[in-house]
C-alpha cells in the first residue's frame, strides 16, 4: 500500500512554484495565504498574484508578504489591467523558477501537504498535468462534501472531449481548481493579447492531450473549494426583477465571449503545433461551438433565423437556457421567467 504520507527523497526535490491567483477575493484571501504557507514541501517558491482586484485584496497579499517569516520565498504582483484568468496564469508562468508549477485560488484553501503530494505525483509518473478530489466547502467555510471530483469533466459527453476524434484515444481532462503542471507546458502556449479566456484548465487540457502529454489524477482530497450559487438565471425567487435578470444575461455574454476565444485559441493551437501534435482537434466540431458562442456573446450581430439555426443545431439544455432570452429578447424572457417562478411558488406551496 502507498504511504501517503512519505516525502519526495530530498535528493531529488526539485524548486516548485505555488502560485495563488487572486480576483476581487477580500473575503477568502487571509484563508488561502496561510494555506500557502503553510506548504510542507521545501524548496518552494510563492508568488501572489492579483489580476487587478478592485477591492482590497491586493493589499492584503502585499501586507501578508512582508511580514511573513517563514522558510519559503514569497513574492507579491499585480497585473497592470484585468487579464482573465488564461493570460494571468500564463504570464506568471513566465516569470516563476520552479520546475513545476502549482495552481490556487484566492477563495480556495490548499491542505498542508498539498504540493508535497503533486510533486511527488509528477515526478513518480512523468506527467504533464496533475489533479486531485478536493473537500466542498460554502462561503462560510463550512464543508458541504468531503473527497469530491468534478463530474461533468469526468462525463463522456464533456463538451471538450468532442473536440478530439474518439478512435484516436480517450481525452483526459484536468480539474483546474486542483491542478498543478510540468512547467514547460507553457513553452508550448502561444497567447496574444486577445485571448481573454476566464478559465484556464481547459485550454491547458487541450494542450496537454494535443502533445499526447499524461494528466494523471490524485484520489485524495487536496483542497477545500468553496463553491457558491449565484447564478440568477437559475434562481426559483420570487424576487427577481428585469436588472437583476438583464446583469445575469451580461454575465452570460462575457463568459460567451470568452468561449469564443478559447475556440479560436485551440484552432490557433491545432495550426501551431503542426508536427508536434500527436493527436487532432476536430476542427469542424470546434469551429461549430465558436459560431454558436459567438451568437451568444453577439445577439445583436446575428438575425432571428440565425439564431433559431444554432439553437437548432445544438439543442440541449445548457443551449435552450443561453439563446432562449437571445432568441425572443430579454423582456419577453423576463416575463416567462417571472410568471414560471410564480407557477413555481404555487405548487411548491400546495
Amino acid at each position: 500500500m502507498e504511504d501517503k504520507t512519505a516525502t519526495v527523497d530530498n535528493r531529488e526535490r526539485p524548486l516548485v512554484t505555488f502560485a495563488l491567483f487572486t480576483y476581487n477575493q477580500e473575503r477568502f484571501v487571509q484563508e488561502a495565504i496561510e494555506a500557502a504557507f503553510a506548504q510542507t514541501y521545501e524548496p518552494l517558491e510563492i508568488i501572489f498574484s492579483d489580476d487587478c482586484s478592485s477591492d482590497k485584496t491586493f493589499d492584503l497579499l502585499q501586507e501578508a508578504a512582508q511580514s511573513y517569516k517563514g522558510p519559503h520565498s514569497v513574492s507579491v504582483r499585480q497585473t497592470p489591467n484585468n487579464l482573465g484568468t488564461l493570460l494571468h496564469v500564463a504570464s506568471v508562468a513566465k516569470v516563476s523558477k520552479g520546475d513545476f508549477f502549482v495552481l490556487a485560488a484566492g477563495d480556495d484553501i490548499s491542505k498542508p501537504n498539498r504540493v508535497e503530494r503533486l510533486a511527488k505525483q509528477l515526478m513518480s509518473t512523468g506527467a504533464w498535468g496533475v489533479f486531485s478530489k478536493f473537500d466542498r466547502i460554502n462561503d462560510k467555510g463550512e464543508i458541504s462534501a468531503r473527497n469530491q471530483e468534478s463530474l461533468a469533466l469526468m462525463s463522456p459527453n464533456y463538451r471538450l472531449r468532442e473536440f478530439f476524434y474518439k478512435d484516436e484515444g480517450d481525452v483526459q481532462i484536468i480539474h483546474g481548481g486542483t491542478s498543478a503542471y510540468d512547467k514547460r507546458i507553457f513553452q508550448y502556449l502561444s497567447l496574444t493579447s486577445d485571448d481573454y479566456v476566464l478559465s484556464e484548465d481547459g485550454v491547458l487540457s487541450v494542450l496537454l492531450n494535443l502533445l499526447g502529454k499524461k494528466i494523471t489524477k490524485i484520489d485524495d482530497s487536496l483542497v477545500f473549494y468553496r463553491v457558491s450559487d449565484q447564478s440568477l438565471t437559475n434562481s426559483t425567487s420570487r424576487t427577481l426583477s428585469f436588472a437583476s435578470i438583464k446583469n445575469a444575461e451580461i454575465g452570460i455574454e462575457r463568459l460567451a465571449r470568452s468561449q469564443e476565444n478559447r475556440c479560436n485559441l485551440f484552432l490557433r493551437l491545432h495550426e501551431l503545433l503542426d508536427r508536434q501534435k500527436v493527436r487532432r482537434l476536430n476542427e469542424s466540431e470546434v469551429t461549430l461551438e465558436l459560431k454558436m458562442q459567438r451568437v451568444l456573446a453577439r445577439p445583436g450581430e446575428t438575425t432571428f433565423l440565425e439564431r433559431l439555426r444554432h439553437l437548432l443545431l445544438n439543442l440541449n439544455s445548457r443551449n435552450i437556457r443561453w439563446i432562449l432570452p437571445r432568441l425572443l429578447g430579454l423582456k419577453a424572457f423576463f416575463v416567462a421567467k417571472f410568471v414560471s417562478n410564480w407557477v413555481l411558488y404555487i405548487v411548491r406551496s400546495k
